[in-house]
């Protein structure tokens, strides 16, 4: 967007909060009669609207068709399938949030942003991870759990470790002047209070994320990778920390299914069975049900097995099952597209500052989350990640402007 208006850091910040709020109306966030989410919406709506006015025509190219097409059929897609399906209200909640906050965040980054604003909004979605982090620090981000396991405000312990996961891998991956100690200290402490929220899915993804990372990169940083956790192991082991660090929170829920007590297969098997009943509506209803009815249709099918969750914690099966197959398809053709692109575009300018590596690693992190955990919702950063990448201005960061974005 060029510069910086007001309307634009209205936007930017509004949509930041919105992103981390997850829906227009947060009944969790009211303080002394005070809606907050109601605030932050009133503001998110109106510069989001502004601003989309502001756009005489979509510069539609093969680079976002496809992704356009995806948004679209689910907004088709939906309210046909209510004809056949019927209609509740977690499903009218979930579209409308889609189509309020998902949607226009995305149209408003593909059309009118450009590098700075790109960079900005990463560094506050980074502040956003700082913030959840101090209240765990403080011992204000434990969930309602008898085990103690981490929690962000209005989510439970999946979403505090994607957070953490998105500030550890932006401060990583960021294009930063010096190599301050602070950041490696911030990197450590994400890293530690993700595990303490004792959430497997983000864990895993943040390992296979940084595994691609150093096959990418095996000549350039294995040695210094292997150094740096043989010291910071050592660190750990002689100043007893380590001790203390795996009683914090969740942390040894991590590691449960592989300890030598056996630990608990519960969570693995829910997921198991989500999979289950997620294949079996699929092959009943290859056209969908509609938004909001996974449950419902699943239970018809099984009624011998109810699933209390509402959806697949699986955005694949999700897709395919409340959108149809049809839908799904475009999904997995968007992904593969913006994969292939991320990686095209970080290898074509690799021999510039650009913010393709951290965009790649992010892009990465959150499509392995969507596939173990959350709704389509819940994946709002991977899309808004997607559009980023999609940007047709390269996000290249000239040598005239790099002290005005490197911090």
């Amino acid at each position: 967007m060029g510069g910086r208006s007001i309307l634009s850091w209205v936007f930017t910040l509004s949509a930041c909060a919105i992103l981390a709020i997850g829906r227009i109306y947060d009944e969790r966030l009211s303080i002394l009669d005070v809606n907050f989410s109601v605030i932050i919406s009133v503001f998110y709506l109106f510069s989001a609207l502004a601003i989309l006015f502001t756009i005489s025509s979509l510069s539609i190219n093969k680079t976002k068709f496809i992704f356009y097409l995806f948004y679209f059929s689910c907004l088709v897609m939906t309210p046909i399938l209510w004809i056949f399906f019927g209609v509740n209200g977690y499903g009218t909640e979930k579209y409308f949030n889609f189509l309020l906050i998902i949607i226009p965040i995305s149209i408003i980054i593909l059309e009118k942003y450009e590098l700075k604003d790109v960079f900005y909004i990463l560094l506050i979605l980074v502040g956003v991870s700082c913030f959840l982090a101090l209240l765990a620090l403080f011992g204000l981000a434990s969930s309602d759990r008898v085990d103690g396991r981490m929690a962000a405000l209005g989510g439970g312990p999946i979403v505090f470790a994607r957070w953490m996961g998105l500030g550890l891998i932006v401060l990583f991956f960021m294009p930063l002047k010096n190599k301050k100690l602070y950041k490696y200290i911030m990197i450590g402490v994400f890293f530690i209070l993700a595990l303490a929220s004792g959430s497997r899915g983000p864990i895993l993804s943040l390992f296979v994320t940084f595994s691609i990372f150093v096959f990418l990169n095996f000549n350039r940083v294995f040695v210094k990778l292997l150094v740096s956790i043989l010291f910071v192991i050592s660190m750990l082991f002689v100043s007893g920390a380590g001790k203390q660090i795996s009683e914090f929170g969740g942390f040894d829920r991590v590691f449960m299914n592989i300890s030598k007590k056996g630990g608990s297969k519960q969570s693995t098997g829910a997921r198991m069975d989500l999979a289950l009943g997620s294949l079996v509506l699929f092959q009943n209803y290859p056209l969908g049900v509609g938004a909001g009815n996974w449950k419902s249709t699943v239970n018809d099918i099984r009624p011998d097995h109810l699933i209390k969750l509402d959806y697949p914690h699986n955005l694949f099966f999700e897709v395919g099952n409340e959108y149809g197959v049809f839908v799904l398809l475009i999904l997995i053709f968007t992904l593969l597209y913006v994969a292939s692109m991320s990686y095209k575009k970080m290898l074509k300018y690799r021999k510039h500052t650009t913010l393709y590596p951290v965009l790649f690693y992010l892009f990465i992190f959150f499509f392995l989350n969507s596939l173990v955990s959350g709704m389509i919702n819940d994946s709002r950063i991977l899309f808004v990640i997607m559009s980023m990448i999609l940007i047709t201005k390269p996000l290249i960061i000239t040598e005239n402007k790099k002290q005005s974005f490197l911090l």
